[in-house]
């Protein structure tokens, strides 16, 4: 697990090049659209191969309610991750993929905000983290000692605010569904808005 969390900084800068060039090709619909399509399509085989494996073992009480719970867990990761990733993808239009990524990745520090206003405590730490990158935000943003934030910067900004609440959300239905079935669910359901919206229905 924690192997793929460090292969994540890598791979996120990657795709902020990769969604920057595909723009000059595709429209923001089409590009998303695409993208969740494709990672839908490659969990498929993935839970294949994981529930062959679970049922070689000893089969686990079947829980009331589980498959509710799970198809809501990833309707609601679908809606927050489609929501984050339109504003992205149209923010990136307006903006630099240097400023796009590290307004993005605000949202390390977004996240624990949100935990308080529900509740939940802060280290020290935490707190000193948000403050650096508030720094680092503005140095980014602002130049010759004027406001410089563009519309691109603004869209960015409600990503990455909708990206912690995605997480927020996957922090609240994971310990109790299964993880990457709700990935799957969440490509799927992220996918539709595109597709409609790209069709004009």
């Amino acid at each position: 697990m924690r192997f793929c969390c460090r292969l994540q900084p890598p791979y996120g800068g990657v795709a902020f090049v990769a969604q920057s060039v595909g723009m000059d090709y595709v429209g923001p619909y089409t590009f998303n659209c695409v993208r969740c399509l494709m990672g839908g399509v490659v969990l498929l085989p993935c839970i294949w191969f994981f529930d062959r494996k679970n049922k070689r073992k000893e089969q686990a009480p079947v829980i009331p309610g589980a498959r509710k719970t799970l198809v809501t867990g990833g309707i609601c990761c679908g809606v927050a991750l489609c929501l984050a990733s339109n504003f992205q993808q149209f923010g990136i239009q307006y903006t630099t993929v240097g400023k796009a990524g590290f307004i993005t990745a605000c949202y390390i520090v977004i996240v624990p905000v949100l935990g308080l206003l529900l509740g939940k405590k802060c280290s020290p730490v935490v707190a000193g983290a948000v403050v650096l990158s508030l720094a680092g935000l503005y140095m980014l943003c602002m130049s010759g000692g004027e406001l410089s934030v563009n519309k691109g910067d603004l869209l960015m900004l409600v990503c990455a605010f909708l990206f912690a609440v995605h997480i927020m959300v996957i922090d609240f239905f994971s310990p109790v569904v299964d993880g990457v079935k709700m990935s799957c669910i969440q490509f799927f359901c992220q996918r539709y808005p595109f597709r409609s919206s790209h069709a004009g229905l």
